[in-house]
């Protein structure tokens, strides 16, 4: 995410260039252009243990590699991790190589800003964050223009400009807000919830009010977090899981499935299990992919 509202006084001309022979000059290079981009306080700090972050800022933390291979994912989730709680802080990677596909994907989904440096001290920036940083801080002003020279023939009548016609330009499309989707997930629940319980093939055991109370944790819970969340991480994985929750206890209550022989009970037995397991498995894969691991990385 970026600060697009704040005011901030950025620099006219964009960092001097310099040769790039070392990790220190790559990171007092990327700490230098995060100055130029409105980051005033932004300095490298070189060493130490710092959790993944070269370059810290009251509003920005930046990553930066010097490697000849290229950044893959688990770096970015390094840095992502570093940030903790401080939701409100941009995140920055710098690299003199290229990015992985999936890292880039990575990128994206978590609007972390993707930067490649030259070894002559230029930035090139990568996906849609990094052009919003860059493309915020001005261009250079242009150097006056010489004064005419004074003619003495007489001047050739003005033509008027041709008057050009346009439709205004649409503004920028408005994006949904974080935890939209399962707000919505959450309120189809609810209804599901509310109309299960009361149908005429549901058999309601121990009694409907408690069923329905039963069915309609998950989709509190999933209204609860979209209210409250302020990250664009994805949470398509988490919100599939909670739902194959949610089924098992529609099974489980409905006393009508139950009513049989052991091959009976078979069919919705099976069902609960799969869901449960399933859920467990989605929730495990979505922590180890936006988790990385700690520790500074390499420089």
């Amino acid at each position: 995410m970026t600060h697009e509202d704040t005011q901030v006084v950025r620099g006219p001309k964009p960092p001097a260039r310099r040769q790039i022979q070392s990790w220190q000059e790559a990171e007092h290079n990327a700490a230098a252009w995060m100055r130029h981009w409105g980051y005033a306080d932004a300095r490298a700090q070189p060493g130490g243990s710092d959790g993944g972050v070269d370059v810290r800022s009251r509003r920005a933390l930046g990553q930066v590699k010097y490697q000849a291979s290229a950044v893959g994912r688990p770096e970015l989730q390094r840095l992502f991790g570093a940030r903790g709680r401080a939701l409100d802080k941009d995140l920055l990677f710098f690299t003199g190589s290229s990015y992985a596909a999936t890292a880039i994907e990575y990128a994206t989904e978590n609007g972390v800003a993707l930067f490649v440096y030259g070894l002559d001290g230029t930035m090139t920036a990568v996906n849609a964050p990094a052009h919003r940083i860059a493309t915020a801080a001005p261009a250079p002003a242009p150097a006056p223009a010489p004064a005419p020279a004074i003619s003495l023939a007489k001047p050739a009548p003005a033509t008027p400009a041709p008057v050009h016609t346009s439709a205004p330009a649409s503004g920028p499309a408005q994006e949904r807000r974080p935890g939209t989707g399962r707000i919505v997930l959450g309120l189809v629940l609810t209804a599901v919830a509310l109309f299960i319980p009361g149908s005429e093939s549901f058999d309601p055991r121990p009694n409907r009010a408690l069923v329905t109370l039963l069915m309609g944790v998950v989709p509190a819970v999933l209204i609860a977090s979209g209210i409250r969340e302020k990250s664009r991480r994805r949470y398509w994985p988490t919100g599939l899981a909670l739902l194959l929750v949610d089924l098992p206890v529609a099974w489980l209550t409905n006393a009508r499935l139950w009513r049989g022989d052991t091959a009976d009970d078979l069919v919705p037995a099976t069902f609960t299990v799969l869901s449960l397991t399933a859920s467990v498995l989605l929730l495990r894969w979505n922590t180890r992919h936006t988790a990385g691991p700690s520790g500074k990385a390499a420089s």
